[in-house]
């Protein structure tokens, strides 16, 4: 039995080791099955790869030959704009003169003595000329602004000179009408310096209180207000007219846009240039620009709002240098 126990143990290990070299040889089997895995999977992946770089490829052709037909379209858009610009000054140019004669010859006649229907339609042949004109005007300023030609100087003058060129023009057609207009005195303003193009800022007031007599109907109000925050000065004209509504106020400042809601009083609704003109003209005096209202029916402020003549730098004495 003794003898045996050498045999055993010998019997036992040759056992384990049949074990080992099976289980070792499962396992290798598994990380062999592992590594087809791994390659098929790397192989998966790079495929994917090489379509995506494929349809990169792909795309960056498009877009280079995209960005070549977009620069094509902008040079044409470019000769367009010019060739529009142009026809549109000989255009306004070749209109404006028959229209003085026309309009010359209107107010010859209105100083006639005229019978009631003859007198109405003379007028009607001025204040149609007058109309033409002011659009003659918008369309030439429009087409400059669309050209990046719009050239504004740089002078100073002084805010009660602004409002002495504007008031008593619009007095006299808001009087005609019945709107009650009413505004500071030129020589009640602080003599306020501004830095700018004079005729623009009062082109651009003038708008707001043209549209503002011309959309408050009889027996309402007109009001210019003016002032001060720090080195910015407001100028605003609030109206009774119709008001605007919400979904209005960001659109009112687009070129020809002719608001749903609100009607000319005097039926001279225009033709929705003027405030898109008067926000070109604000932008170029580093401004802003822009519309309050509480809703329809409640009137409107119409605003813009310039920087004033920055302050002088002080001069130190002769005393204070030295020290």
């Amino acid at each position: 039995m003794v003898a045996l126990i050498p045999v055993l143990f010998l019997v036992l290990a040759a056992s384990m080791l049949v074990v080992s070299q099976v289980s070792s040889f499962f396992q290798f089997g598994r990380y062999s099955n592992k590594r087809r895995e791994d390659r098929a999977e790397i192989e998966r992946f790079m495929a994917q790869l090489a379509s995506a770089q494929s349809t990169v490829a792909r795309r960056k052709k498009e877009l280079e030959k995209l960005s070549q037909n977009l620069a094509k379209s902008n040079e044409q858009l470019e000769g367009l704009n010019s060739m529009k610009s142009k026809f549109l000054s000989m255009a306004v140019h070749d209109v404006r003169t028959p229209l003085a004669s026309i309009k010359g010859f209107g107010e010859m006649l209105s100083r006639q003595p005229l019978e009631g229907t003859q007198k109405k339609y003379v007028d009607y042949i001025v204040r149609g000329t007058d109309q033409i004109n002011r659009l003659m005007s918008d369309l030439t300023d429009l087409a400059v602004i669309e050209a990046g030609k719009l050239r504004l100087e740089k002078k100073e003058f002084f805010l009660p000179e602004m409002v002495s060129d504007i008031v008593p023009a619009i007095r006299v057609i808001a009087d005609k009408k019945g709107v009650k207009l009413v505004a500071p005195e030129a020589e009640e303003l602080p003599r306020i310096p501004v830095i700018g193009d004079r005729f623009r800022l009062v082109q651009a007031l003038m708008n707001f209180l043209n549209n503002g007599v011309k959309f408050t109907p009889p027996g309402g109000t007109v009001e210019l207000k003016i002032s001060v925050i720090g080195r910015r000065v407001t100028l605003a004209v609030k109206d009774t007219g119709p008001g605007i509504h919400p979904a209005e106020r960001e659109r009112v400042f687009e070129k020809f846009y002719q608001s749903k809601h609100a009607t000319a009083t005097d039926q001279k609704k225009g033709w929705g240039l003027g405030l898109a003109i008067a926000q070109e003209i604000i932008r170029g005096h580093s401004g802003d620009i822009g519309v309050d209202s509480p809703g329809l029916g409640k009137g409107a402020t119409f605003w813009y709002r310039i920087p004033m003549k920055p302050p002088r730098p002080a001069v130190r004495s002769t005393a204070q240098a030295a020290a």
